[in-house]
């Protein structure tokens, strides 16, 4: 992996990122508290009770069933057909995630091109790669379309490829959810919008402080497809808010922070493209057009980081952010934007150290030290952080 950034330019290099993926969830470390138990529990009673093809298929989109994503259930059936080896399972979760991660963060070395990467622009691959890193594999369902939509959305808007339309539309087969950013993307491409109106929107939305979480779930009761109601509910009843709320009571002040950290880079970042006023950044149509998507984003992702689970949507329009930040400063030469970020940079690093302490919790030992053969003998699911703690 360390390598694959040391050697960006080669061919090789994002397929090294991308088995290391691999090999981390192979590897990874997966406790009774986080998501990748219950799909290894499920895992282990397919393999014991197997369902027959129609009655797996019986479950999706029905009121007697509780699958409306498609990706997990399907793999994780297939798989129960061979093995009950957790580390199979995520293994292959891996090869997905690690596809569109690796390519993703290929994608900003590739608009750069041979371009010479000063200290600044390393902390911004580094922040991108951190937003939803390879650690965040344990949550498979969001984190795996989060990156199948920017990959999509990403060399759609900029590439002007309508493949990317499709690609970015197939992550609701991944996680439900993401019927809202391709619904964005989408009624985005079809009314463009001023920047003016965008960034007053973009202001509002970063100072909003109180949202009226019952009426938010009304609403996306209304307008949402019937098989979709019931997960929406428990993600807005007043039982899922306070357990939210309590689970954010008991964090460390940094994991509170870091994200805050993050989050004033990129307000402060974006405000000063807007006002810079500069006539060849309006006439670059694929700049223009993602910097107005981006903001977008970004104001629904403010809106909806007030309802308990709904910040999940405002970690993926930093993803665009970040991008939207790093494309500016390869493709327009400002001194006064290189300096603001050298200025904002400890910001960034906060955030990035802080991320890499959170892959400590599911980074393993075997991760860093074995290799793909030696871990096929030995399994010591021993995360990093137990030599911090």
């Amino acid at each position: 992996m360390i390598q694959a950034f040391k050697y960006y330019r080669f061919p090789w290099a994002k397929n090294s990122l991308w088995l290391f993926v691999i090999f981390y969830g192979f590897t990874m470390f997966r406790p009774e508290a986080m998501d990748s138990s219950r799909y290894v529990a499920r895992l282990e009673v397919l393999y014991d009770a197997p369902l027959s093809w129609d009655t797996f298929i019986a479950n999706f989109y029905s009121a007697e069933g509780n699958s409306i994503d498609i990706y997990q259930p399907l793999v994780t059936w297939v798989l129960a057909l061979f093995t009950k080896n957790p580390n199979v399972l995520f293994a292959v979760f891996g090869i997905v995630f690690g596809y569109f991660y690796s390519r993703n963060i290929w994608l900003l070395f590739e608009v750069a091109g041979n371009r010479r990467f000063e200290k600044s622009l390393w902390i911004l691959i580094f922040a991108f790669a951190s937003v939803i890193g390879f650690w965040e594999l344990n949550g498979v369902r969001m984190w795996t379309a989060a990156h199948i939509f920017f990959y999509g959305a990403f060399i759609f808007i900029i590439k002007g490829e309508r493949k990317g339309m499709m690609i970015a539309a197939a992550s609701i087969l991944v996680h439900f959810s993401f019927v809202l950013p391709v619904a964005i993307l989408v009624a985005y491409t079809m009314v463009k919008l001023p920047w003016k109106i965008l960034y007053l929107v973009f202001i509002a939305s970063f100072f909003v402080s109180e949202l009226n979480i019952g009426s938010v779930g009304t609403f996306l009761g209304g307008i949402a497809p019937e098989f979709l109601v019931p997960r929406i509910n428990s993600y807005t009843s007043d039982d899922y808010v306070e357990s939210v709320s309590n689970a954010e009571a008991a964090t460390n002040w940094y994991v509170t922070y870091y994200l805050k950290s993050l989050g004033w880079v990129i307000f402060i970042m974006i405000s000063f493209i807007y006002f810079s006023n500069l006539a060849r950044i309006k006439s670059n149509r694929a700049f223009s057009h993602f910097f107005g998507f981006a903001i977008l984003f970004l104001s629904i992702g403010n809106l909806m980081s007030m309802i308990p689970s709904g910040g999940r949507y405002l970690t993926i329009a930093r993803l665009f952010a970040l991008a939207l930040l790093f494309l500016f400063y390869v493709w327009y030469d400002s001194l006064s934007y290189r300096k603001f970020l050298v200025t904002l940079s400890p910001l960034l690093l906060f955030f990035i150290i802080v991320s890499i302490r959170i892959s400590f919790e599911t980074t393993t030992f075997v991760t860093i030290l074995a290799n793909p053969i030696i871990a096929l003998f030995i399994d010591v699911p021993i995360p990093l952080i137990a030599f911090f703690k």
